[in-house]
Parts: structure tokens; C-alpha cells; sequence
């Protein structure tokens, strides 16, 4: 959130009056946002992806959001300000991309918890839930959506 709201302004203060003290201090503005979300951001997609599945769909994911974000952002940011003629222009494609990854998170926090409540009426309706061995084939007797 405070990406979204912070990053053109920041952007906007470094480009009125260059300096590297200010270029310091926009890049240690940014430096924090990105260290308060990217340790959750793993945790979160880890837990997301079923078992079988959790090292190949999170390092899709991963690599997807920072080829698409990360990978793009040169050119789009001198579109934007070739464009525009505004050089804070590129706060504007970060705010952006801050207002899509809390989008996402919503929407996949939304699913997990309904999905989780789901889950809990069904196991209290069960009489008895057995585990299944730890080498069982993939998907044999287990519901994905709830394990």
C-alpha cells in the first residue's frame, strides 16, 4: 500500500532537484518497501501451491511476475517519458505494479480462506480422517483443495 501511494511522489522529489543524497534516499525508500514484502511475498507463495506441485508453480509464478514487472520496466518507463516529458513518469508504472500484486494478494487470501472454512466443515463431518503414508502416489485419496 505504501508503495502505491509513495512511489510517484518520491519519484517527483528526486527529479525536481537531482542529488545523490536524494537518489540515496529514494533508493533507501524503496529498499525498505521491497524488504516489508518480499520475505511474506515467499512465505505466501509457497503456502499457495499444493505439495507436488509447490517448487515448479512458485518459481513459475516468481519468474513470470519478474520477467513481466522486472524485465519490461526499462523500456516502459522510457516509453512513458518519452511520452509524457514527465521523468517521474516511472512512479507511475510502479504504482502500478504495486496496485496488481495487492489485487492478487487479495483475490488469492480470498480463496485460500473460503477454501480453508470449506475444508474445516468438511473434516468436522468426517467420523474419522486417516492419513495417507508419506510416499503415496500424487494424488491418490487426498483432496488437494483441502490438504
Amino acid at each position: 500500500m505504501l508503495t502505491l501511494l509513495t512511489a510517484y511522489p518520491a519519484f517527483l522529489w528526486l527529479v525536481s532537484a537531482p542529488s545523490v543524497s536524494r537518489l540515496m534516499a529514494t533508493d533507501l525508500w524503496f529498499s525498505l518497501l521491497f524488504a516489508s514484502y518480499a520475505a511474506p511475498m515467499t512465505v505466501f507463495l509457497t503456502e499457495i501451491m499444493p505439495a507436488d506441485v509447490r517448487t515448479a508453480g512458485f518459481s513459475l509464478v516468481f519468474s513470470a511476475g519478474t520477467a513481466i514487472f522486472g524485465g519490461f520496466t526499462p523500456a516502459i518507463s522510457t516509453r512513458l517519458i518519452q511520452a509524457t516529458g514527465n521523468r517521474a513518469i516511472p512512479g507511475v508504472w510502479l504504482s502500478f505494479a504495486a496496485a496488481c500484486g495487492l489485487n492478487s494478494t487479495a483475490l488469492l487470501a480470498r480463496g485460500r480462506i473460503s477454501t480453508q472454512q470449506t475444508c474445516r466443515k468438511e473434516a468436522g463431518s468426517r467420523a474419522t480422517v486417516f492419513p495417507l503414508p508419506d510416499r503415496s502416489p500424487p494424488n491418490v485419496g487426498v483432496d488437494l483443495a483441502c490438504s
